[in-house]
Order: C-alpha cells, then sequence, then structure tokens
C-alpha cells in the first residue's frame, strides 16, 4: 500500500506542495530567501528517507564505496556547488526588483512558465552541447560534463558528484536569464523553487510515475534514461520542462521501463569517478573522453 502511495501519488504530492507553500510564503509575506532555504533543505531530507526506504533498484543505489566517493565530493566539491547554486537562488531574489525586461510587467501566472520556457531553451542547448559537442569549447564542455556521468549508480545524493565548472556555468545561465527578463522577486522564488525540485527529483532512486507530467517536467522516469550506459544516449536534456527536448526530438519516455546500466557505456576508457582528483583534472588534461 506505501509503496503504491508512493508511486502515484508521492510525486504529484511534493509538487503541489511546492507550489502551494511557495504561494502561501508569497501571499502571506515570508522572507522568501530563508523560505527557500527551508524547502530546499526540508526536500533534499525527504528524497533521501524515501529513496532509502523505498528504493527502485538497490543497484542504482548508494553503496558504501559509492557513499565514501559522495563524502569526498561533498567535503572538496559539493560545498563549491551547493555555494554556487544556493548563491544563485538567494542573489536572484534579491535582484529581481532591479531587473528590467519583458517579463516585468506580466502577472505572476504567466511570468513564471514564460520565464521557466526561456531559461530552459539556454539550459537545454548548454546540455545538449555538453554532450554533442566535438570540437572546441563543446568538446571542453562535454569533459567538464562527463564527471556527472561517470558514477553508474543514479540517486539524491549522488548529484552531488559534479565538476564545479558546470555547475558555475548552469548559474550563469540562470543568471543572465532572471537578469534579461525582468522577472518580479515572486517569480523568481517559484522558478527556483521549481528548479531546484525538479533537479532533485530527476536523480531519485524511487519508483515514482509521474504519468502525464512527463511531458511537462522532466523527472526521474526521463532523467534516468539520460544517465543510461549506451552510446545513443541523447535524450533528455531538459533540466525542468520536458518542452524543448519534445520540440527538438530529443524526448524519450518508456513507461515503467528502466535502463539496464547507468554510466557510462566504456567506463575502462575514464578514470573511476572514485578518482575525485584525475576526473576534476580531466576538462585540462584531456583524459576524460
Amino acid at each position: 500500500m506505501i509503496e503504491k502511495l508512493i508511486r502515484f501519488a508521492f510525486y504529484p504530492a511534493l509538487l503541489a506542495g511546492t507550489l502551494g507553500s511557495g504561494i502561501l510564503a508569497i501571499q502571506q509575506k515570508w522572507d522568501l530567501g530563508l523560505t527557500y532555504s527551508l524547502e530546499v533543505g526540508i526536500l533534499l531530507i525527504l528524497l533521501i528517507a524515501v529513496e532509502r526506504l523505498f528504493p527502485l533498484r538497490t543497484d542504482f543505489g548508494m553503496t558504501r564505496q559509492s557513499f565514501w566517493r559522495d563524502v569526498r565530493y561533498i567535503a572538496g566539491v559539493a560545498p563549491v556547488i551547493s555555494l554556487v547554486r544556493w548563491s544563485a537562488g538567494i542573489i536572484a531574489l534579491k535582484l529581481a526588483p532591479y531587473h528590467k525586461g519583458p517579463l516585468q510587467n506580466l502577472p505572476l501566472i504567466l511570468a513564471l512558465p514564460l520565464f521557466l520556457v526561456s531559461f530552459e531553451f539556454f539550459q537545454y542547448w548548454f546540455h545538449r552541447f555538453s554532450h554533442e559537442g566535438r570540437t572546441g569549447i563543446g568538446k571542453f564542455l562535454g569533459r567538464v560534463h562527463l564527471a556527472h556521468h561517470l558514477p553508474n549508480r543514479v540517486y539524491v545524493v549522488m548529484h552531488a558528484v559534479f565538476h564545479p565548472l558546470n555547475a558555475l556555468f548552469a548559474a550563469l545561465i540562470l543568471q543572465l536569464t532572471l537578469i534579461l527578463s525582468g522577472v518580479s522577486v515572486e517569480v523568481a522564488f517559484l522558478a527556483m523553487l521549481l528548479i531546484d525540485l525538479q533537479s532533485n527529483i530527476s536523480h531519485f532512486n524511487a519508483d515514482i510515475r509521474a504519468g502525464w507530467l512527463n511531458y511537462v517536467f522532466i523527472g526521474s522516469e526521463t532523467h534516468r534514461l539520460h544517465h543510461a550506459a549506451e552510446s545513443q544516449r541523447t535524450t533528455n536534456y531538459g533540466n525542468t520542462l520536458a518542452l524543448w527536448d519534445i520540440v527538438f526530438g530529443t524526448f524519450r519516455y518508456e513507461p515503467g521501463k528502466f535502463p539496464d546500466r547507468l554510466g557510462v557505456d566504456a567506463p575502462e576508457l575514464y578514470p573511476p569517478s572514485e578518482s575525485v582528483l584525475k576526473v576534476l583534472a580531466g576538462p585540462f588534461s584531456g583524459k576524460t573522453g
């Protein structure tokens, strides 16, 4: 019974709760920066607890070896990533009153989806270029992004396995979109909540089924396919929305099916994800693909 509730009700409830609590915070004039930080923290604790109690597959989840790998990333890398992303969210909220742009006078109900569509367009092409670029900057971005695809297990804490440069580039895309679009503090707040929800739920190792919502948001069912260990992995580049994957033909959704393996297609060609220093040096040494 509990497993069925998690499978079919957990994600819709989490999505509704995130939006509902965000709207309540705006209506009650709470401190949006503090509320944002608390909501993201509670989200992480909840997701980690649920996936540990009800994992989709144990071979996709955390092991003792992967835990200590994650600890090294968390100790040496995640603080940089977390600081960049957290700072990006806080700075976005602080600067939002000064943004001038095409969305500045629109009501929240229109500005929020239009902002997400705009942000996702740039994020989509950055992510796709990081996978499909074969020369110059594209190849360098691919070596940077590879750090996130080396692990053969995908779960919430594993999200810490990221190159700091990747987080920095993503934060810049978000900041520039916020500034140029001219969204309000309230729109920036709700957008950041949704972006962080989808970023974390997409690495969630639990059997949740979003149904038709997969055609709106990128979640675990679709992003897990992006982490599949197959050479033709050119699908689901969206971070929050599925729109641009659908428009540009890279959307893939296979209800009830999961990849046989996660990670990279030929792991022997790359340093293991446990070799943190080698992975971080890879983009500059050219030894990570």
